[in-house]
């Protein structure tokens, strides 16, 4: 008795095409096929985050040094009207400005400071989020004769200063003004940078 399955393999050489067997036709389940896709969404998932990560903090990097060369640049401006400059005044509302004045309260200080510098009232004040600086006097924050000396990317929280030693009630005492500056730079949380920077700056000029 002839095998059928021969017959059949007979056949099929005769059309010309072999016939594969059951035994090597293999695929994928439905089940399988939701596993591998899961994975693979898994792991792209985790990938994608590590990779947002790295920008991240490849961006808070660069903010960071826009924010250390900035603000060296604000406190060094600072610096130089305050050390060769003299007769420093705390109070915006205790007039004229080319009169010493230290500060009203040292505890809490203020957001104004005025300072003679080669024959003008320069003035430094706290307008909005950004450090202003006026050369003609000017106590407010609009005006063209005043303008910011901090970037548009820093954001300032908090500036204070404490000005001791300008009054002459405080005898031989060398005037000094200390200065706080606290901020951030960057506009999206995860990228911000904080930071807090307190400076002492005397009088170059011996007051004798």
């Amino acid at each position: 008795m002839i095998n059928k399955r021969k017959i059949e393999n007979w056949k099929t050489k005769q059309a010309g095409f072999t016939r594969t067997p059951k035994s090597l036709v293999s695929g994928f389940t439905l089940v399988e096929m939701l596993i591998a896709v899961t994975l693979f969404v898994i792991i792209m998932t985790i990938s994608i985050g590590a990779l947002l990560s790295v920008f991240d903090a490849n961006k808070k990097a660069r903010t960071s040094k826009t924010v250390v060369d900035n603000l060296n640049l604000s406190i060094e401006n600072m610096a130089r009207t305050v050390r060769f400059g003299s007769t420093y005044h705390c109070d915006v509302n205790d007039l004229p400005l080319n009169a010493p004045d230290d500060c009203d309260d040292n505890v809490n200080g203020s957001d104004f400071l005025a300072v003679q510098f080669n024959g003008s009232t320069i003035v430094y004040r706290l307008c909005g989020t950004a450090i202003n600086k006026s050369e003609t006097g000017n106590t407010t924050c609009s005006g063209s004769d005043t303008s910011p000396i901090t970037s548009t990317d820093t954001t300032i929280e908090r500036l204070r200063f404490y000005v001791f030693g300008a009054n002459e009630a405080s005898g031989y005492e060398q005037p000094y003004v200390v200065a706080v500056i606290k901020g951030y730079v960057g506009d999206k949380p995860t990228i911000q940078t904080k930071f807090s920077i307190e400076t002492l700056l005397s009088q170059r000029t011996l007051d004798i």
